[in-house]
């Protein structure tokens, strides 16, 4: 399944992944700590190396857990195997329950509002069936932590496949979509035995940035104004597993505490200071967009204060959120640092 997501480096992972093994070898330890999807993560386990993966958002973490631990599908004792909980989320029942309220078409928001057209009256039913469903298994201790994340990870994919909007969670659209209408459906995960040892951690880079040991790290900071936190509210609140009060016309959750420096030009470039005095690694990889917040200059004579820096640039096409986006190719750039 397909990630919608602001940023998300797949087309560009053989590029990153080619530059980094250029300067640290296969079986080295690396830590991307704004890991979002996880594909850069999944990316460097399948090329050898043992993966550190964060996030200060609940739902990458999951994806991380997903992704980089469940090498093989895990015994899922509750149901007799994997394949038969899969079945299973398949057949739970639905239930008119919070996101058939706040985000179905059919809903009667908390506030008042009209209805909010994010999923289908039966896909935001079915949502609250599984949810609840899961939430309870975790709750008895019918399942364990990668096995709840798998689950989690399924529901987030599934969601996002039916959800009626134009790329993220900021609003949804005033009609339902065809993908909208279609039922929500559970597909079989693919696992993938990647050599390394890895691990994954919920917290933001100001959190981890100090304890991190590794050979290198991989940065991936947001480059935009559109905060991560409120673009992917609900992917957030599946992931957490709440029903905090849906304020507004978009039905966002509480966000502010997840707001990052990095989306604000103001902030930014003392961002990437506080962040690089924080670390104490040999190598240091970021990836940013030309459109980035920190214009190209200021930003390199920032990485140049703490060590050796050499740019690496590839064009790709443009990730488009909307039709209002424009269309085109974008300028990605790989910074390296090495130490002083």
């Amino acid at each position: 399944m397909s990630f919608r997501y602001l940023g998300n480096k797949t087309k560009l992972t053989d590029w990153i992944i080619g530059e980094i093994s250029k300067v640290i070898p296969s079986g080295s330890s690396i830590a991307d700590p704004m890991c979002g999807t996880a594909s850069v993560s999944l990316a460097l386990a399948q090329a050898g190396y043992s993966v550190t993966a964060a996030d200060s958002l609940a739902f990458p973490v999951i994806h991380a857990r997903a992704r980089l631990l469940a090498k093989k599908p895990p015994a899922f004792k509750a149901f007799g195997g994997y394949d038969k909980a899969i079945t299973w989320l398949r057949s739970v029942p639905s239930k008119e329950g919070y996101f058939f309220k706040e985000f179905g078409d059919k809903g009667q928001p908390a506030n008042g509002r009209q209805p909010r057209l994010y999923f289908s009256a039966d896909n935001a039913a079915r949502i609250d069936g599984v949810r609840e469903a899961i939430r309870d298994l975790a709750r008895s201790g019918d399942l364990d932590e990668l096995e709840h994340s798998l689950m989690l990870h399924s529901l987030i994919l599934s969601t996002n496949k039916v959800a009626n909007i134009s790329g993220t969670y900021g609003y949804f659209l005033k009609e339902l979509s065809k993908n909208a209408q279609q039922t929500i459906t559970f597909e079989p995960l693919y696992f993938e035995e990647t050599p390394g040892n890895h691990s994954v951690m919920l917290g933001s880079i100001e959190k981890h940035a100090s304890s991190i040991s590794t050979d290198a790290v991989y940065l991936d900071p947001p480059y935009t104004k559109r905060q991560y936190a409120g673009n992917y509210h609900i992917l957030e609140t599946l992931a957490r597993e709440d029903e905090p009060i849906a304020e507004g016309d978009g039905g966002l959750r509480a966000w502010q505490e997840h707001a990052s420096d990095f989306c604000y030009r103001r902030f930014a470039g003392q961002a990437f200071r506080k962040t690089l005095e924080l670390l104490s690694v040999p190598h240091i990889f970021i990836s940013y967009s030309q459109d980035g917040q920190v214009h190209e200059d200021e930003l390199l004579a920032i990485l140049q204060d703490y060590g050796k820096v050499t740019v690496h640039e590839k064009f790709y096409n443009r990730y488009r959120s909307n039709k209002k986006v424009q269309a085109g190719n974008l300028l990605e750039r790989l910074y390296h640092v090495e130490r002083f």
